[in-house]
Parts: structure tokens; sequence; C-alpha cells
């Protein structure tokens, strides 16, 4: 490998609890030509006298102490014109990073000839301890476009970028959001940005951040970032389409995620009113990123977006100011989802009620998928256990985890392994597909029904009861689901039901509960879309699947509906009309436009599939094309 010289610039104020952990990760990585500038900004704690230990152990480091506290990009500035390496690195002193962070680097720099590598930032939060994995924020990595259009985007600290990108570009002193107008010019200058998945920054969230501080006028400096950064950038190609998306992340955004966070009725009308002064020159209800947005949020949410937008923009402060009290209200009375934090003892004990069940019949093997989950596992165990069901056993599949996932398992199975059957199968290498790992659980499930538990998806503890109920009067149900609610990853309810989502043709046809003959629902309803939102919500019969599997692993986006409807084929299929079921979505992902062509191509091949089956009528031809339609506008394929 070419020894590339990386400068690391680390701007260090008040972080005595952290910066040993920060430099630990530095000093001992697997890529050892590196320089590390420390530039300690006037602390008041004993962060310089840390930093002295350090420098007398590694003669990599260069000690720098302004005379006064000056600011991140004070600091920042100072570290970049004092780097003699050909990348530079920005690593906040309260994070930290993986041993191989920089050899994973350089060995994408070198394999894509790319000035700029990008990796994943995993949140980490110091009050819980959980860790919030940002992955997917890249739709297509062939494109610039699509580092840009992420909420990750503007981040030096997940960055190595080439030395020659900073020119003449300083980081705007005194100002928070300062990496916006350096990071985002440095992208657009780039020849090449790739990325690399196989390593992660650690963003420590502690409540004393300055991200994380309580809302203060401070926050508008993102309106003079912004303009800054489009003045560094004007005249670059598709600037317009760059310009909206910035908007959109920067300042959409901060209206959706951070007003709410505002309690005081009439502050919030004072900063709603500056906000609006601000933002009037960028039409935000026009944006074209805000439809893709309102289509990865439940419906009630995206009301609520819409109206708060509508009312700013209109100048209906006090309206707007009274929607949010009204959303605090909401929240706090529905909006979230009873989650159990379950320690190994909890578990424990829930193992041993869970054994002193009767016998039951059919009898139920419980497969959890778990890829990098470990935050969840406990949560999702311990929903298993608390069915008022017997559990015949629980068979744990991780699919080669990078967190502390197998950790977490092996402890759990050591905890609940005397009252319950279970064993874990840990992968070398990671499948590739959901369905390699369904396919293994079935082959290995010794139960009648398989309940395939993804590891972050969470359940109440009557899902069990309402399932089998169907299953113990009619032999012949091959598939018993219920409904299913959505949540954040924290919990909170973003979506009480996905019966609006799969009724597409408004048929009330899951405002109860039946039991239906398979190919009958496959005929009026699942033809046209898959109508079982998430996995965990389901029982499946025990069966040879293996050609089933085979048909879903062809398709990366539709493979559980095609599996599915083979199943349904099978015999009769159950649906309880409660919602038991809770599927966590994971941030904001924007899918790129190869991507949602594909998944299209995969839904037009799934219902060619079906014409091989049986016919279908002209209504039904009708409403596929205009299913088609509706796509096309919505991921805007039309004019691609």
């Amino acid at each position: 490998m070419k020894n590339i010289k990386i400068s690391i610039i680390v701007s260090i104020y008040n972080t005595e609890k952290y910066i040993s952990t920060c430099l630990d990760a530095l000093l001992n990585q697997t890529y050892s030509n590196l320089e590390f500038i420390l530039i300690d900004d006037g602390s008041e704690d004993q962060s310089w006298n840390i930093l002295k230990e350090y420098a007398k152990k590694d003669k990599r480091i260069i000690l720098i102490q302004n005379e006064k506290n000056q600011g991140l990009a004070y600091s920042r500035n100072v570290g970049v014109k004092k780097a003699s390496g050909e990348y530079l690195s920005f690593i906040d002193s309260d994070d930290y990073i993986d041993f191989n962070y920089y050899e994973k680097l350089i060995e994408s720099i070198l394999k894509n000839d790319s000035d700029m590598v990008v990796c994943d930032i995993n949140s980490v939060y110091e009050n819980t301890g959980a860790v919030l994995k940002n992955s997917g924020c890249i739709g297509d990595p062939n494109l610039k476009f699509s580092y840009i259009h992420t909420g990750l985007a503007a981040s030096a600290c997940n960055k190595l970028i080439h030395y020659s990108l900073f020119e003449n570009d300083s980081f705007p002193e005194g100002k928070i959001n300062e990496d916006l107008p350096v990071i985002i010019p440095c992208m657009i200058k780039a020849k090449k940005i790739s990325y690399q998945p196989e390593v992660n920054y650690y963003y420590i969230q502690r409540d004393s951040s300055i991200q994380n501080a309580n809302f203060s006028i401070k926050k508008f400096d993102i309106f003079e970032m912004l303009e800054l950064t489009l003045q560094r950038i004007e005249g670059c190609k598709d600037f317009e389409k760059i310009r909206d998306s910035l908007v959109f992340h920067q300042l959409i955004l901060l209206l959706f995620y951070e007003f709410v966070k505002i309690s005081n009725f009439h502050k919030r009308v004072s900063f709603l009113k500056e906000y609006r002064k601000r933002s009037k020159c960028y039409n935000l209800k026009t944006n074209p990123f805000l439809m893709d947005y309102y289509q990865n949020v439940g419906k009630k949410t995206r009301y609520f977006y819409q109206m708060l937008l509508k009312c700013v923009t209109s100048h209906f402060l006090f309206l707007a100011s009274f929607l949010i009290s009204f959303y605090h209200f909401y929240k706090n009375k529905f909006g979230s989802i009873q989650i159990y934090n379950d320690s190994l003892k909890d578990l424990e004990q829930l193992a041993k009620q869970n054994a002193k069940l009767k016998d039951f019949n059919p009898k139920i093997s419980v497969v959890i998928p778990n890829y990098n989950y470990a935050r969840f596992l406990n949560q999702r165990v311990g929903s298993i256990l608390r069915q008022k069901i017997k559990i015949t056993e629980i068979i744990f599949l991780d699919d080669c985890s990078k967190d502390e996932s197998k950790k977490i398992i092996d402890q759990i199975v050591t905890s609940i392994s005397p009252y319950i059957s279970v064993q874990k199968i840990y992968n070398n290498k990671n499948s590739g597909s959901a369905f390699c790992q369904w396919e293994k659980g079935f082959t290995l499930a010794k139960g009648d029904y398989v309940w395939i538990c993804e590891a972050d998806d969470y359940c109440n503890k009557h899902l069990l009861s309402h399932l089998v109920k169907p299953i113990r009067k009619n032999n012949r149900i091959v598939i018993s689901y219920c409904d299913t609610a959505m949540i954040d990853t924290l919990g909170n309810l973003i979506q009480s039901s996905v019966k609006q989502d799969i009724d597409l043709q408004h048929t009330g046809h899951w405002n109860r509960s039946y039991v239906n003959e398979g190919m009958n629902e496959m005929k009026q309803y699942a033809y046209l879309n898959c109508t079982i939102a998430n996995v965990s919500s389901t029982l499946i019969k025990k069966g040879n699947y293996q050609d089933y599997f085979a048909y879903a692993k062809q398709l990366k986006q539709a493979g559980d509906w095609m599996f599915y409807l083979n199943i349904m084929g099978e015999g009769n299929i159950a649906f309880c009309n409660k919602v038991c079921n809770y599927y966590r979505i994971h941030g904001n992902n924007v899918t790129s436009v190869t991507k949602k062509n594909e998944h299209l191509k995969e839904i037009q091949w799934i219902h060619q599939y079906i014409r091989e089956r049986f016919t279908l009528s002209d209504y039904q031809e009708n409403k596929i094309k205009e299913r088609y339609q509706y796509l096309k506008e919505v991921w805007d394929l039309k004019r691609k």
C-alpha cells in the first residue's frame, strides 16, 4: 500500500472525560503514517495536562495551545495551516473511531483514485449507551450528488480529504455549522468521492454539546453559513439542484426537527418570526426534495409538517406555534410505545416464566436474524419471552455483525439456555441477503410454525396469542399475521397502523380480522402490492420452501412480496386486526434513482409472474398501470 501521510486535526476544549478514549483510538491505528495536530482551545479543565502526557509517548503528536478560547473554526484553521500530510482528517475530541479507520479510508482512496472518502457516522448516546448506526446514507456512490444530498454531507468528521481541496476556503470563525461552507465546496471541487462502509466514526451525543444545546438565536448562524456556501459554489455544475438539497437538509429539517423541541410558546413565536424573515428567499414549500421526504414519514406526521410549513411561510406564526404545542400534547399522550430495557437478569426471569407455561400446539420456533443491532437485542428477546404462548426454541442468526452483537448474544444465550432451547449461528461472511438467513432459520427450526423476529423490531405480549388463535381452528393456515405500527429508533410512534399503506385499492379488507383462501387473497388483493408490511408480524408454517427462497433471492427490493405470494398458494391466510407488532424505521434514508428504477423493474417482474399463475381482469390491469404511474411520479422517474 502506498504510504500516504495523513494529518489528523483535533480541537480540544474541556473534554478531559473523553480525550483519552479519542486519543487511544487515534494512536493505535493500524495505519501508521499519521501526524496528530492537537490544539487545546483554552481548556479550563485537565485536558492540556492529559495532552502533554500523550505527547511524551508518541513523537507524531504536535501540540498547540491557544492563549484563550477561540472556537472550533479558529482551531481547525490553525491545524490546516500546520498540517504537512497529503490528506486531512478532522476528529472531535469527545468522539472516537475504529482502529482500522485510516487503513480502510486510504484503501478506498487508492482503489477508486479519489481525493475524498466518506464513511458512516454512528451516534453514541452517552446517557444510555445506545448506538444509532446512520448507515445507507449514500444513494448511488458513483454520483457526487449522492454524497451532497444527505444529512451527513456537511460534517468534516467522517471524511478524509486531499489538502488541495481546502485552497481559499477557511472555516468561518465564531460561528456554528462552520463545516458547511468548507466541506460542501471541497465536495464540489473533488474529482472523485468514494464511500467506505467498513469503518465508522463514533459521534458521542452528550447533553452539553453545542449541537444538543437548547435552541438559541445562535442556531440561525446556519442561514449565514448557507449563504456563504452558495457564494463559494456559485456557477458549479447542478448549482440549483445542490442549492435545493442544502436548503432542504439545513433549513427545512431545522424547522421540522429543532423547532418542535422548543417548549415555550412565545419563545417559539419569536424564533419562528426570525426563521421566516431569514428563509423567505428560498421558496421552502416548493422545494423539490420535500415530496421524497413526505413519502418516508407517517401520514399524520406528514400532515403536521405540511401544515407547519404552510403556516410559517404564510406568516401565521401563532398558529404554527399552536400546532407545535398540539404536537407535544399528542406525542406525550399517544406517541410513544413502552419498550422494556431488559437486563440479562430480567431475560433470565422471563425465560423461567415462559418455561412454566403449558406445552402448546402448534409449536413455535423463533428465529432472530441480526446484523449490527446489538442495541436492540435485549428489547427484542424480552418482547419474545413475554408472550403468553410457550416458545419451543429460539435461534439466533448473526450475519457477521461488526458491533457488539455476538458478545450480547453470547450473554443472552448463557442467561436463558437453562430454561429454553436456544442456539446461535454466526456467519463468518455476510450473506448479502436477508432471505439466506430466513432460509437457514426454516431449515433449523423444529416447530410447526416459524416466527422470524427481526432483531430491531418489537412486539407486545399478546402477538402470539392472536396469531395462533385462528391456526388452532384451521390447520390449513400457512400465514397468520397482524397489523403493524411503525416506530423510530428511540421507540416513538411514527405511524399507528399500516392498513392505509397496504390497502391501496381502498377495499376495507383489513378493517376486520379474517381467514381467506391464499389464492383468493392473491387474486383479489396481494396481486397489486405486498400486503404484509413486516415479517416480524407473521407466523409462517414450517415447510420446504427452497424453491421459493430461490425466487426471493433474485430480488433485492421486493423479495419478501415474492416469498409471501408463493407461501399463500400453499393454503389459507389469516389476519388479526390488532396492532401487536412494531416495525422500527431507521433514519431518513434517501433512495437513489437507480434503486428506484430497480425496484420498479422488480415490481413489474412480480406482476408478470402473477399473470403466469392466473389471468388478471381488465380492472386489475388498470390498477397495475395506475400503480406504475403513481410510483414513477413519487419516485421522479418520469424523465429518467
